[in-house]
């Protein structure tokens, strides 16, 4: 049996600790490239606010500048913020019982993860997380977040049928989508953005913590 799992807000908590970090910095980019805000307080609340309904921060950022008569050019300034690195003591939490979900499948099951984003940043919130990389057979990293193609390769390179794969991922056009139209078993992480959903049609499972799934690839 292979598992897939997304990293952001599936293994590690990034709405709740990479997400608010950077987007103070990006408002603190913009500000400094001649941006004007009356409070800062109440323009970086209006920022987590706003990224709570968009899909991408990237999308939050152009949104948020076009507020104030700016356009995505500007906001390309602080798009680049999202993905430098992180203080060398930045600490990332994983999601409840992340870290015992994987020391428990590593010896049962094939294990992988296949997340969207800049591979350095990526691989970096990994590191600062404390999750031992050694435990995944494969890391995929489209920068374009297009994951069916690494679905369709990892099911080819282990020779599975796709009975035999389960997805697990916060985001269900980006992440269970695909997977569901291959024939993987899909679980939706209600975590991050991953708690707000329009339709249940491509999830068979729903989890909010990941010791879940001990009972749900058990049956």
């Amino acid at each position: 049996m292979l598992i897939i799992f997304d990293l952001d807000d599936t293994l590690i908590d990034t709405s709740g600790s990479v997400t608010p970090f950077k987007m103070k910095e990006c408002l603190k980019c913009l500000i400094s490239a001649g941006l004007c805000v009356e409070d800062f307080e109440k323009a970086y609340a209006d920022l987590l606010a706003l990224n709570g309904q968009c899909a991408k921060s990237k999308e939050t950022l152009v949104r948020f500048v076009s507020q104030f008569g700016r356009d995505a050019a500007f906001a390309e300034r602080a798009i680049k913020e999202l993905f430098t690195p992180l203080p060398s003591d930045f600490q990332i939490p994983t999601t409840p019982h992340a870290k015992e979900i994987l020391e428990y499948f590593r010896e049962s099951h094939t294990l992988a993860i296949v997340t969207g984003g800049h591979p350095p940043f990526q691989m970096e919130k990994l590191k600062k997380a404390g999750i031992d990389t050694s435990i995944f057979s494969k890391i995929a990293i489209p920068e374009d977040s297009i994951k069916k193609p690494f679905y369709e390769g990892l099911l080819k390179e282990f020779s599975l049928s796709p009975h035999q794969v389960f997805v697990c991922g916060d985001r269900v056009a980006m992440d269970l989508v695909p997977a569901y139209e291959l024939g993987f078993k899909t679980v939706h992480m209600k975590w991050g953005r991953g708690t707000k959903i329009e339709t249940e049609k491509w999830i068979h499972h729903s989890i909010s913590d990941l010791s879940e799934l001990k009972g749900i690839i058990a049956k």
